[in-house]
């Protein structure tokens, strides 16, 4: 990889983070949009998350949960990735595995995301990005709220419009 490719299509983004999930070792944190999750979803990323988990590593993430959402965001936590909801969430993604190799977007419609979305992505192995980034998702994390509080209050609320 070059340092600071950009990445203009949703499937090379996906593609992307399968990649840095499988070499990561110990931890990937990410923040992104729902919508994304499922289609990462759709291209087995919850899966290849599941596996680097059972062989140890940590994974991390933040979005901002809403009540479409709820069964694609229970299935990373029975997976064991630890999800919190970020209420300020401003439509940003990004993954990081091991501090290291990331991917995150520049420019991204959230509202309507799907395959044939165009984006503008970065995908970077610069150390001090990767600082920047963790230092992103940190203050993120700080934030936020447990996924299974957010759920909780989402399922007592009941679906929207009603």
């Amino acid at each position: 990889m070059a340092d600071g490719t950009i990445i203009t299509s949703v499937t090379d983004a996906l593609a992307i983070c399968s990649g840095i999930i499988e070499s990561a070792e110990n931890e990937v944190v990410y923040i992104s949009l729902p919508s994304l999750l499922v289609l990462g979803s759709q291209f087995s990323l919850t899966e290849r998350g599941k596996v680097f988990m059972q062989k140890g590593g940590r994974m991390r993430g933040i979005a901002n949960i809403s009540y479409p959402y709820i069964e694609e965001i229970r299935d990373f936590l029975d997976g064991g990735a630890d999800v919190r909801h970020f209420h300020q969430y401003l439509g940003i993604f990004m993954l990081l595995g091991d501090e290291k190799e990331s991917i995150s977007t520049m420019t991204v419609n959230g509202e309507n995301l799907s395959i044939d979305t165009p984006i503008v992505a970065l995908w970077n192995s610069n150390p001090t990005y990767s600082e920047y980034l963790m230092s992103t998702f940190n203050f993120a994390w700080e934030q936020s709220v447990s996924a299974a509080e957010r759920i909780e209050e989402l399922l007592k609320e009941g679906p929207p419009g009603i």
